[in-house]
Parts: C-alpha cells; sequence; structure tokens
C-alpha cells in the first residue's frame, strides 16, 4: 500500500503506459501472424478476451512478486512451429517448469545464443509489413505507419513506435481540419502518447 502515494504516481503511470502500448503491439503483431483476429466483431472481441487475459496474467503475476507475465513478440516463434491455441501455452508453462530442475545447465548457455531467434522474430514480424497498402490509407493513417515501423527499431520499444504513431495522426488530423475523425478515444490515447515522451524525456 505504501506504493501508492503521489511521488511514486510517474513510476505507476510509467509502467501502465509502457505494458499497455507493449501489450497492444506484441498481441496484434502475433495475433495477426496465427490469423487469430480475422473478420469484424469476432475480430473485436476476440482482441478484447486477449487483452483481458493478458491484463489478469500481469496482474496475478505482480502479486505473486514474479516478473512481469504478459505477451512478448518471441511468441512468433511458436506461433510459426504451429501453436494456435492455449494448449500451446501450457505446454510450454510445463517446459519453462522443467527448466528449474535444469539451471545450472541453463545458466551455461552464452547470453549471445538467443541472438539468431530475436533475428528470426524480427523477420517474421517484417514480414507482416506486406499487408499494409498505403495506396488506400490516408496520409494521416500513412504518417502514423511510417513513424511506428521507423522508431519501434530504432528506440527498442513498442510503447515509443505506437506513440508516436498516435501522436502523429492526431497532430495530421488536427492539420487537415477533420475533427470527426477525432473522437475522445483518440484523444485520450494521444494525450497519454504525449506523456510517455514526457516521461521517458
Amino acid at each position: 500500500m505504501s506504493a501508492l502515494s503521489l511521488s511514486l504516481l510517474p513510476v505507476i503511470v510509467t509502467f501502465l503506459i509502457t505494458d499497455m502500448f507493449d501489450t497492444l503491439g506484441t498481441l496484434t503483431a502475433v495475433g495477426a501472424r496465427a490469423n487469430l483476429f480475422q473478420g469484424g466483431e469476432d475480430k473485436d472481441k476476440a482482441l478484447e478476451k486477449t487483452l483481458e487475459a493478458d491484463a489478469a496474467a500481469t496482474v496475478t503475476g505482480s502479486l505473486l512478486g514474479v516478473s512481469t507475465t504478459t505477451s512478448f513478440i518471441e511468441s512468433a516463434s511458436g506461433v510459426e512451429a504451429g501453436g494456435r491455441t492455449g494448449l500451446t501455452a501450457i505446454f510450454t508453462a510445463l517446459f519453462f517448469i522443467s527448466t528449474l530442475f535444469m539451471l545450472p545447465l541453463f545458466k551455461a548457455i552464452p547470453e549471445p545464443a538467443i541472438l539468431p531467434i530475436l533475428v528470426a522474430v524480427g523477420v517474421l514480424m517484417f514480414m507482416e509489413l506486406g499487408k499494409l497498402n498505403f495506396a488506400n490509407m490516408d496520409i494521416a493513417t500513412a504518417s502514423a505507419s511510417f513513424f511506428a515501423i521507423l522508431l519501434m527499431p530504432l528506440t527498442y520499444s513498442i510503447t515509443n513506435g505506437l506513440a508516436a504513431a498516435f501522436i502523429t495522426y492526431t497532430v495530421v488530423k488536427i492539420a487537415q481540419r477533420k475533427w470527426s475523425d477525432l473522437n475522445l478515444g483518440v484523444l485520450i490515447i494521444a494525450l497519454i502518447s504525449l506523456i510517455v515522451f514526457i516521461v521517458h524525456g
């Protein structure tokens, strides 16, 4: 309860924003790769349920005092190997439990050994860009997409990329005076995105 103080509010907001944006970016990318979010209202409901499960895992993990239990972009490698359901997650968890008894062996593996899989994950995610049709986008959406694609690898942060995208979209729409495209939700997310850069700056 001592963490719920005014002095720690910036830290709490930073964690909230970072986790929210990282989760949105990760689940959208991995879900698209796995073809989990397809078609109209069903797509929105599937994404909503996935976000709720991720949020519940994050809160439960923190209450148990472990590292943040959330989705990771490395899940794309599991999707590429054929993983599509919750059964994949259960077996992955069981394999992780088994590593507790082989910790000295895994500690002997040098950290650079994981770099090839990260490159492979990056390639898999980059392949999704082929689904973007810039010819059919308005200038605001195209600009937002460009900054998201550019800043994610340059800043090593999904959060920074998405924050820049929301800010760019809002600024361009304001410059075009297309007020009808800027609902309350978009403005709130743009404001949160601005806070990301203020806090990180």
